[in-house]
């Protein structure tokens, strides 16, 4: 592919072992300028707005619609303004393409950022048909998940149109893709992918991250806290894989997610709502796609991918445990299929309290006297620790790449 000759080129240039984006000048400039500059600018950008956002939201009775399964614990939050994901997206947008006045953006790192828009505004549609309906009913679900698989594969079209399209991997898996694998011998190497699976991939990329990061936002600060920390981190890795680009994106959205975590930590004054999650886990996803960087992703989004599986495992062991006795005999396989996709009378069994997982820890801990301000931190430091976790991995494994921030030798 086209990149793979122009990341060689790069590399021989710059003297490094490894380089994923050419764009070299920009990537030179000192991290203080090019990352933290821009995330202090969306941070000060966020906090500045939503003080008036927040009272403008009051007057037009634009608040939180409470799921009616949902826990007791939170009715007092049905009248906590929502939509407040519109700051981080508008203070993100702004500043990046600010940055573009001193250095233009590529046309992929532009794609980045509007793809990551446009589910933000899928967002806004789901937040608004909320509003009107009065009720926690947005837009379907089934065109939700189209939309975003759409919008992923349209963005793997565009990144395989501009001649991009890898995954950044350690050397001792290089040996399982000889044929596609640059830069053997080195620490990282570049596998390119071939269309045919980085379309597949931008869907389902697209469609779980969004909606896995909708299902994590259910606590005062939770989804803030939890995606600030693997945008930080997302900033560190694609800088030091010098696509500087894609890691000041990536730092601006973690900037402007720890100016509203200031009003969205508990007790919150506003919730970010659909518009807000969607817009995090669009942006994760066309990053992560574009930088190349599943492989390293896959670990950093274990809390998102433990409470998807949560919900799936839940009404799954619900539908199963329920009692029935069909009319006529039929095969265990079939009366499985039968309660998997009818659904029959009756009350099942739950594995969890409650799901997401958040809401089952919530559950089980409030009866021990344990507050939802120390479970939602208790999820801080578990994305905590598997930041940490990647970031040791990935620098234990680098070398001497094109941007390196820390040095660990």
């Amino acid at each position: 592919m086209k990149a793979v000759s122009e990341i060689s080129d790069l590399t021989q240039s710059c003297g490094s072992n490894f380089a994923a984006v050419p764009d070299f000048p920009y990537a030179m400039m000192p991290a203080p300028v090019s990352i933290f500059l821009p995330a202090l600018c969306s941070m000060a950008l966020t906090a500045a707005i939503l003080p008036f956002y927040i009272k403008r939201l009051r007057d037009l009775q634009i608040n939180q619609f409470l799921r009616e399964e949902g826990p007791k614990s939170h009715a007092h939050k049905a009248k906590t303004p929502t939509m407040g994901g519109l700051t981080f997206i508008l203070a993100t947008t702004v500043v990046c393409l600010a940055v573009g006045i001193f250095k233009p953006l590529s046309l992929t790192a532009l794609a980045v950022v509007i793809t990551g828009a446009l589910c933000g505004v899928v967002g806004v549609l789901d937040d608004s048909a909320k509003v009107i309906n009065k009720a926690n009913k947005g837009i379907p679900g089934q065109l939700r998940l189209l939309i975003e698989t759409i919008l992923g594969a349209l963005l793997a079209l565009f990144i395989a149109w501009q001649g991009h399209g890898a995954l950044v991997l350690p050397a001792f898996l290089l040996q399982s893709f000889p044929a596609l694998a640059s830069h053997a011998g080195t620490p990282f190497g570049f596998v390119a992918l071939p269309l045919i699976a980085l379309v597949p991939l931008g869907a389902f990329l697209a469609a779980a991250t969004t909606n896995a990061v909708n299902l994590h936002d259910g606590m005062d600060g939770l989804a803030a806290g939890t995606s600030c920390q693997v945008f930080a981190l997302l900033a560190v890795l694609l800088y030091e894989t010098g696509q500087s680009e894609l890691a000041t994106i990536a730092a601006t959205a973690a900037g402007a997610l720890l100016g509203f975590l200031f009003f969205n930590k508990n007790p919150a004054k506003i919730f970010m709502g659909d518009t807000g999650s969607l817009f995090i886990g669009g942006l994760m996803c066309c990053l992560v796609l574009a930088g190349g960087l599943l492989f390293w992703f896959v670990p950093l989004a274990a809390i998102y991918i433990a409470e998807t599986l949560s919900v799936m495992i839940q009404v799954v062991y619900f539908k199963l445990t329920k009692p029935y006795t069909p009319e006529k005999a039929m095969s265990k396989m079939a009366l499985v299929k039968l309660k998997l996709t009818k659904k029959l009378p009756g009350e099942g069994k739950r594995l969890f309290r409650m799901a997401p997982l958040h809401h089952h820890y919530e559950a089980v801990y409030s009866e021990k006297g344990v507050s939802e301000w120390q479970v939602v931190a208790a999820f801080w430091a578990v994305q905590f620790l598997l930041c940490l976790i990647v970031l040791v991995g990935f620098e234990w494994l680098r070398a001497s790449l094109p941007c390196s921030v820390f040095r660990l030798e």
